[in-house]
């Protein structure tokens, strides 16, 4: 299995808030996505990332050690909210595992999971936000974070997985601004690397507006 990752701070903080990990000899990834802004959120993804690394880093990876890890990373988490300017810190994760022809999405807040099929898109999570009204104008707020409560609860679901298959993670900054046919015409693009289709999607959430971070992982 192989793997692409990449990453390009946005222009509204003045942290990177979006972490991510591949790993694809365990067929695992994973995007975090800080929430709150400022230095918190960009602490909070990448403890994330960091405790994550450290559940997976044994021999068998099993849904019951991710789900594990998932726990410790909140732990993990809630402990640095309490010193400092911390408080508050909290963060998405999704996170893919592919063994065989099963894919398993773990899901916690709003980034987003989908997988391409044969020139066909496919979002896999569902967004966990609500929507509110705040200064006329209407806003998502996560429902469901890494750090904002002691148990957290991943939504889990699986699929099958076929040999061509592209698994797509991503952090808001990039699905709040391209459209789901728009991403799949740039990663059914054939005789151009996955590499510069992850630059081109990049770039055309640029394009599109996006201030945010905007984080990719592809695992194909």
């Amino acid at each position: 299995m192989k793997s692409i990752t990449i990453s390009k701070k946005g222009t509204r903080s003045e942290f990177n808030e979006d972490a991510m990990l591949a790993l694809p000899n365990k067929g695992v990834f994973l995007v975090s996505d800080g929430v709150g802004g400022g230095p918190s959120g960009h602490e909070a993804s990448r403890s994330t990332v960091q405790s994550l690394y450290d559940a997976l880093s044994v021999s068998n990876i099993s849904e019951k050690i991710i789900v594990d890890g998932i726990s410790f990373a909140n732990k993990a988490v809630l402990e640095k909210s309490k010193v400092g300017d911390n408080k508050g810190m909290a963060c998405t994760l999704v996170l893919a595992w592919i063994e065989g022809d099963i894919l398993t999405c773990f899901n916690i807040g709003d980034s987003r999971i989908y997988r391409v099929r044969q020139g066909e898109i496919q979002q896999l999570t569902t967004d966990q936000v609500k929507q509110v009204e705040r200064n006329n104008r209407v806003k998502s707020l996560v429902t469901n974070a890494i750090g904002i409560k002691e148990k957290v609860t991943p939504e889990i679901t699986q699929f099958d997985w076929l040999e061509g298959d592209i698994v797509l993670l991503m952090s808001d900054g990039i699905s709040d601004v391209v459209a789901d046919t728009e991403m799949c015409e740039f990663l059914s693009r054939t005789g151009i690397s996955m590499l510069d289709r992850a630059k081109a999607l990049i770039g055309a959430s640029v394009t599109n507006g996006s201030e945010d971070d905007k984080t990719l992982v592809i695992a194909f």
